[in-house]
């Protein structure tokens, strides 16, 4: 209680030089007639001055101007207070937007495996149910040869095992496809350091075209739509993350794929080309296209036109980032109608 503690001890002094008689008289509200008081209000509250003479005009004022002061320090005083709590509740929801943005980039990088993941497993579910046919064939082969044999007829007996020896040879031939698909995407799709290698971006283009429409397919029975695929000749290889490049392949291709959806004769293109100091990748397709209203939105953090828990609105956000990242641009031209062209830069470094 440091006020109560210093008014008491203000009591004593003025009881002790014979401005007051006792201190019971002081707190009743009496002033004694040697000690004139003065009552200076101010915003917060009073300032009380007591003197042996009253206080000359100019003296009032100062006393004034120092409640005035005080009035002015108490006021900064709590408008800091009030920037402090401010301050934290800002920082408070700074953190929770940071959680949540978190938490949606994540949602939409898990939404992005899962097109993946459909597209790897249609992709190696074709060369799977080779082997597995002529697995089934060369058995019967087998059987056969056996009889074959067991009857004498050696001419007989070697054209069936000619006919085994071709089906191993297709088993190992489409085994080797599923090896590659899988070391491919190992290769292209892993978490990876996040370090920059060269890149085979005609490769890329090739390899999540493929697995977006296995995926699509997967995805969306009845879907009907073509693609075509025109790689330039002598791409030269350039340094990015793969797997952050073939996110927004993977991305914009799945767009396209969706933009086609339903329509007749759906078509899907991709075209890579050398320009004189980078390179092009167009992924172009004959969908309704963007309405020009929102042409100017679609690379803004969660905007979509996806109904409610089919999207997040972070792809071609994201996409946007990687791309600049890169040291890169996109570029995007649609008409209403007239289907949508996404093109992509990257510069080649020597």
């Amino acid at each position: 209680f440091p006020d109560i503690v210093e008014t008491i001890k203000a009591t004593e002094t003025l009881v002790r030089e014979g401005h007051i008689a006792s201190k019971e008289q002081y707190e009743a509200g009496s002033a004694p007639g040697s000690l004139h008081l003065h009552f200076l209000p101010f915003k917060q509250g009073m300032l009380y001055v007591g003197n042996s003479e009253p206080l000359s005009e100019a003296d009032l004022d100062l006393a004034r101007s120092m409640a005035n002061s005080f009035s002015v320090a108490y006021d900064r005083y709590e408008d800091f207070k009030k920037l402090e709590e401010a301050k934290q509740q800002i920082e408070e929801a700074f953190s929770h937007l940071e959680a949540a943005q978190d938490q949606l980039v994540h949602a939409e990088k898990m939404a992005s495996l899962g097109e993946l993941t459909a597209g790897i497993a249609h992709e190696i579910q074709n060369p799977l149910n080779f082997v597995n046919n002529f697995s089934e064939v060369s058995a019967e082969l087998i059987e056969e040869a056996e009889k074959e044999l067991l009857s004498g007829d050696i001419e007989g007996t070697k054209e069936v095992l000619r006919d085994l020896i071709e089906n191993l040879n297709r088993i190992t031939h489409h085994g080797r496809r599923a090896d590659a698909i899988v070391k491919g995407m190992l290769q292209h799709s892993r978490s990876g350091s996040g370090e920059k290698e060269l890149t085979d971006i005609n490769a890329l283009c090739d390899e999540y075209l493929r697995l977006a429409y296995h995926g699509i397919k997967a995805r969306e029975k009845g879907f009907n739509a073509s693609y075509e695929l025109d790689l330039g000749p002598d791409l030269p290889k350039i340094k990015v993350v793969p797997q952050d490049i073939g996110r927004v392949l993977l991305n914009l291709i799945n767009n396209a794929f969706q933009a086609v959806s339903g329509v007749e004769n759906g078509k899907v293109s991709i075209f890579t080309r050398t320009l004189k100091d980078k390179i092009e990748v167009t992924i172009a397709d004959n969908g309704h296209g963007i309405p020009e209203e929102i042409k100017d939105k679609i690379f803004q953090p969660f905007f979509t036109t996806k109904a409610t828990g089919q999207g997040t609105g972070l792809g071609l956000s994201l996409s946007y980032d990687i791309v600049k990242a890169h040291g890169g641009d996109i570029n995007v031209h649609s008409k209403e109608g007239e289907g949508c062209t996404f093109s992509l830069y990257f510069p080649v470094h020597e």
